[in-house]
């Protein structure tokens, strides 16, 4: 397996544990409720929840198979202008999807149960229905949009890839929720979730430099400058571990000034995450 091979395959597993998890949590925190419930009430439950699930996972699809048919018909600079909107798009979500979780994944799970009960005990099932589709098609869009951004500028997009590395993540978010289920400490569980945040903005950081790459060539923007310095032989960006940390990170041996100026606003704007205020009104 090559270097590039291992990253995209990196990327993907990871981007699907992460999405995988958060929906498998939003189904297992919408069935809780429901322990103390009849019988009777916990199988229409289930009914319900799965009928959703299986609707938020037939909207993903849908997406995905529109998203591929749109790009079979593009060539050339359109098809270099939509991997670029592609990239940024997941990089932004991505930068995104860690300032909600810094701000309100706290009082989510308490939030979506309650709101579960509250719809189960008025005997609307088809509400509690909608409340998995959402979730689950939430995710499922978002995963389509992250992994369409990664694999839009590779040629290793096989289907067997994907697939693998897919189903790897999706085993890793399973695994990952029974350890919640039996009784990981808080400790793990806040650790878990730290290292998902790092994840995502290490690889939106990389994604968009990939998309600042697509916007270089096609000649949107300059680089502002020649290379800035060359630390090659100290570790190469195009060949072996450099090119893995290159793609996964957005890292460059011989910088710009623009890359490293877009590099610096963003992880300045994901420490933003971590400031007082939004670490405050997380634990409001």
């Amino acid at each position: 397996m090559t270097y590039q091979t291992f990253l995209e395959s990196f990327r993907i597993a990871t981007v699907v544990w992460r999405e995988s998890f958060e929906a498998l949590l939003v189904i297992a925190i919408l069935q809780a409720w429901t322990v103390h419930e009849s019988v009777e009430t916990r199988r229409r439950a289930a009914r319900s929840i799965a009928g959703g699930a299986a609707v938020g996972m037939l909207t993903a699809v849908g997406l995905a198979f529109l998203m591929g048919e749109a790009s079979d018909f593009l060539d050339g600079d359109r098809e270099d202008f939509l991997q670029l909107i592609l990239a940024a798009t997941a990089s932004a979500l991505m930068l995104r999807m860690v300032f909600w979780m810094r701000s309100s994944a706290r009082d989510a799970s308490n939030d979506m149960k309650s709101r579960a009960a509250g719809i189960g005990k008025t005997g609307n099932w088809t509400a509690l229905g909608l409340l998995a589709a959402l979730a689950v098609a939430r995710e499922g869009a978002e995963t389509v949009v992250f992994l369409f951004g990664m694999l839009s500028g590779s040629d290793l997009g096989s289907a067997g890839l994907v697939a693998g590395s897919g189903t790897l993540g999706l085993g890793a978010a399973l695994m990952t929720l029974l350890a919640f289920r039996s009784g990981a400490s808080a400790f793990s569980k806040k650790a878990v979730l730290t290292f998902s945040q790092i994840l995502l903005l290490v690889l939106g950081s990389g994604l968009l430099m990939t998309a600042l790459d697509k916007a270089v060539s096609l000649d949107f923007i300059s680089t502002m400058t020649s290379p800035l310095w060359d630390t090659s032989c100290l570790l190469d960006d195009a060949t072996g571990p450099g090119a893995f940390i290159s793609g996964l990170t957005g890292y460059r041996a011989r910088p710009e000034l623009l890359p490293l100026l877009t590099l610096g606003g963003y992880w300045t704007m994901a420490l933003l995450a971590y400031a007082s205020p939004v670490a405050n009104k997380a634990h409001a």
